[in-house]
């Protein structure tokens, strides 16, 4: 067949689906690598989303519709007497306060809220608009053992109304009545609420405060003066706040937990990268000699990286895509059995619901494809500046043997990488030592041929007398890639 007649297409054809058909197990294990790569990140990535949104909602839910709050900067709270001076200051039409405690009923964890009723009616009326389990609506409100769940509280412990609820917190366990619902609290949110005076005196708070909810006389003006007027008079022990504020502040304190996480998980995705580099190159060491006949059958080089680009490319979507769907499920599991924040306490009880992302998941989709790629790259452009003819003689590298292995790349990326573990971090996050890492790692992964064939001389020097240990010398001198 004349040389001009063979179709690259057919060729390239070829070459893949005669690869998958002989070496099936390699191609299973190079997408499972690539799957548990894009899974990991993707678990991770989708129980920080759901516990952050779990987090948002339950401070705008535990926070009513107040348009400020003065919060306890800690556990203990603050003295209940800055609350007349709090409700007299300039710009604030009136104010709530609010004992809150993390209590747990039965195994659920949840808010649990001490109020002034009148006062909350007026501040934070989401809070306070029950539904009586008997009686008029309102009936019981200031009963010392009256206990009103919103409807997720109620779905999550088990209760219904007038049950009597063992409640715990602050180192007490206090019996309760289920007295009503709490109609107006997010669906999703659970949250206990009483008198402020019940959880003072049955919890072990009296005289101390834990927020003070604000209502102010109205327009931006208000706000900024309240702001002025309370920061004069508030002492260290309390800090002026809004729900939106509170949840970024939420949400930059498990930041850098988060980015860590993210971080580790896409190890997993770039080993599995260096597992699709180390297959496709061994294959192309395999192949070699069909590269440089079908090269002088008229095949292209860039036919030839096209080939072996190509089954990176299927490697990486059909791993991708499996990736996707055993991440949901691992994230799934990690949510049920460990919480949003993993078990590590930032979010008090984490997520309970999975919070699906389209964009995460078309990003770890790609990355799960590039990683793959990148992985078939190098081998590929290694096999197409093969020289034919030397190709089809040679069963080591494909490249020529007795060409120098370069060395300047390795130093450059592993000096790269030394000089960015000393960056400052960018934006309160270690960006570019995570860059560092990585530059590192794959430095010391193109200094290995080179470091091989230094070693291999010298040895050399003094030949071993053993025959298999000089045929793996001679082995490794002929072809230093391979020990990448």
């Amino acid at each position: 067949m004349p040389a001009a007649s063979v179709s690259p297409r057919l060729a390239l054809a070829w070459l893949v689906a005669a690869e998958l058909r002989a070496h099936p197990a390699r191609f299973l294990l190079t997408g499972l690598a690539i799957a548990v790569g894009v899974a990991l990140g993707f678990a991770v990535h989708l129980v920080n989303r759901s516990a952050l949104t779990a987090f948002e909602g339950a401070v705008r839910t535990v926070g009513g519709s107040a348009d400020l709050s003065v919060r306890a900067a800690s556990p203990l709270g603050f003295d209940e007497r800055l609350y007349p001076a709090v409700a007299r200051a300039a710009g604030v039409a009136d104010a709530s306060p609010v004992v809150a405690l993390r209590a747990r009923i039965g195994t659920t964890e949840l808010p649990l809220l001490g109020l002034d009723v009148l006062r909350a009616a007026r501040v934070t009326p989401a809070l306070v608009g029950v539904e009586a389990s008997g009686g008029a609506p309102g009936a019981g409100l200031f009963a010392e053992d009256a206990l009103f769940l919103s409807p997720a509280a109620l779905a999550a412990t088990g209760l219904r109304p007038g049950a009597i609820a063992e409640v715990r917190a602050n180192g007490r366990r206090v019996a309760l009545r289920v007295a009503g619902i709490l109609p107006g609290a997010a669906s999703d949110q659970p949250i206990a609420v009483t008198d402020i005076a019940t959880v003072q005196w049955r919890f072990d708070r009296l005289g101390r405060l834990d927020r003070i909810d604000l209502r102010l006389a109205g327009g931006s003006a208000a706000g900024r003066t309240a702001r002025a007027a309370l920061a004069a008079l508030l002492p260290p022990a309390a800090r002026v706040t809004d729900a939106a504020a509170e949840a970024d502040r939420g949400s930059a304190i498990s930041r850098a937990y988060r980015v860590n996480l993210d971080m580790l998980a896409l190890v997993a995705l770039l080993t599995g990268g260096f597992l699709v580099f180390s297959a496709q190159s061994l294959s192309v060491v395999r192949r070699q000699r069909d590269f440089a006949l079908l090269r002088t059958l008229g095949l292209s080089r860039r036919g030839v990286v096209a080939a072996i680009a190509l089954e990176g490319l299927v490697l990486g979507l059909a791993g991708a895509l499996a990736g996707l769907a055993l991440g949901a499920m691992l994230a799934r599991l990690a949510l049920d059995l460990l919480g949003g924040d993993l078990g590590a306490g930032y979010f008090g009880g984490g997520a309970d619901r999975l919070v699906l992302a389209p964009a995460a998941m078309l990003g770890f989709l790609l990355l799960g494809v590039a990683a793959a790629l990148a992985g078939s790259l190098l081998p590929a452009r290694l096999a197409a500046r093969a020289a034919p003819a030397a190709a089809l003689r040679n069963a080591g590298d494909p490249i020529d043997p007795r060409a120098p292995v370069p060395w300047r790349p390795a130093l450059a990326l592993l000096l790269l990488g030394g000089g960015l573990a000393f960056a400052p971090p960018v934006g309160g996050l270690p960006i570019l030592g995570f860059v560092s890492m990585a530059l590192l790692l794959a430095g010391g992964v193109a200094g290995v041929p080179w470091l091989a064939r230094v070693i291999v001389e010298l040895i050399g020097r003094r030949p071993p007398r053993a025959v298999p240990a000089e045929l793996a010398l001679r082995h490794l001198a002929g072809a230093p890639v391979e020990a990448a």
